[in-house]
């Protein structure tokens, strides 16, 4: 199965100044819609129903279709398959290399979102909206401000001037009817869960989770959707004195991503929390591995790679880096870590998971 993406801009991509990016404090600047923005998810479904509708119709197999709406019109589609027992990345942003590529608002970062679809044998499609730690991360349907959320239906996001409405697609879902009013009523009704944690066994126990009852009243026949939202990627240790003053709360490390150059290296601490929420390398202060002798190069991308578990394994993803991720001679986009395969990036700095255990 392959991908299919269209993009509004496809033909900017070429000669894009990837820079220009309008800096905020981390999570200090709110996001404010423009005239002409997409309000509700109710109010982008219905407005784009023949492009949704034709999405859908044309993806009828596990995976994920997404669409993107500006103030302006349709910015971009998108469809993702579900591979089973694998995840399947995408890259939001206004950098060029990224899949969906939005280069119109400054307001947006070069790698902003990265959306990430899986599939476990037997199960259905879910997906995970994870913020690269960006200063203005992005918003559920209700305005609540987010830096990561799990679904297994349709659901809408808003991040600088735009809404990316995703839909879980299946080889047995029924055809979707020519009219927009009987597609609405089969979106089921959102509940957002907020869980202080990636992992889904906490979500089930109780003081794991909260849920904050919607204020949506759609006609969904009585159906819903569990949003689960938790903490984005989080900074990993790179001594043992700080894994050992956070292991209280995140436990003890599972094991180290080491990385090297010919500049010299270091040691990142992992834990199970770590794992599950996910961590970012690049030479950013916003990245792990900042600071480090073997990432000062420009080589690297600002936000180069997001290591994160899924229940099929620890997988390291390529954040559309401008000079890529590479396995021996393979250029990847994702790639399951495991002990002793090492990746390279940019073919300049190598990093490979070793685990405690």
């Amino acid at each position: 199965m392959s991908r299919s993406v269209w993009l509004k801009n496809a033909a900017a991509r070429d000669g894009f100044e990837n820079d220009g990016t309008i800096s905020f404090p981390l999570g200090r600047f709110p996001l404010r819609a423009p005239a002409g923005a997409i309000g509700s998810f109710e109010d982008g479904f219905r407005r784009f129903y023949p492009d949704v509708r034709r999405l859908l119709e044309s993806h009828r197999s596990p995976g994920l279709a997404l669409l993107v709406e500006g103030p302006y019109g349709l910015e971009a589609t998108a469809w993702i398959p579900a591979e089973d027992d694998a995840i399947n990345p995408v890259i939001v942003g206004r950098h060029s290399t990224a899949e969906v590529f939005l280069p119109s608002d400054p307001g947006l970062s070069l790698r902003h979102l990265a959306v990430i679809v899986r599939r476990e044998t037997g199960a259905g499609v879910c997906f995970r909206v994870l913020d690269l730690r960006t200063p203005t991360a992005f918003e559920d349907e209700q305005g609540q401000n987010l830096r990561a959320l799990e679904s297994a239906g349709p659901t809408m996001v808003r991040f600088a001037s735009y809404a990316l409405l995703l839909f879980p697609t299946l080889d047995t879902d029924e055809p979707w009817p020519d009219d927009a009013d009987a597609g609405w009523k089969r979106v089921p009704e959102r509940v957002y869960l907020e869980s202080v944690s990636a992992d889904p066994g906490s979500w089930s126990r109780p003081g794991g989770v909260v849920v904050r009852a919607s204020r949506l009243l759609g006609d969904s026949g009585g159906r819903t959707t569990s949003v689960v939202t938790f903490p984005g990627p989080m900074f990993l240790s790179p001594t043992p004195a700080e894994a050992e003053a956070s292991a209280s709360d995140a436990g003890p490390a599972r094991g180290e991503i080491r990385i090297r150059s010919a500049s010299g290296g270091g040691s990142l601490l992992l834990d199970a929390e770590a794992a599950r929420r996910g961590a970012l390398i690049g030479r950013y202060d916003r990245c792990d591995g900042f600071g480090l002798p073997c990432m000062g190069s420009h080589v690297l991308s600002r936000v180069h790679l997001l290591v994160v578990e899924s229940q099929s394994g620890l997988w390291a993803i390529d954040t559309a880096s401008k000079n890529g991720s590479w396995h021996g001679h393979e250029a990847i986009r994702r790639m399951r870590l495991e002990p002793g395969r090492r990746l390279s990036l940019a073919k300049l700095v190598t990093v490979e998971w070793c685990p405690f255990h």
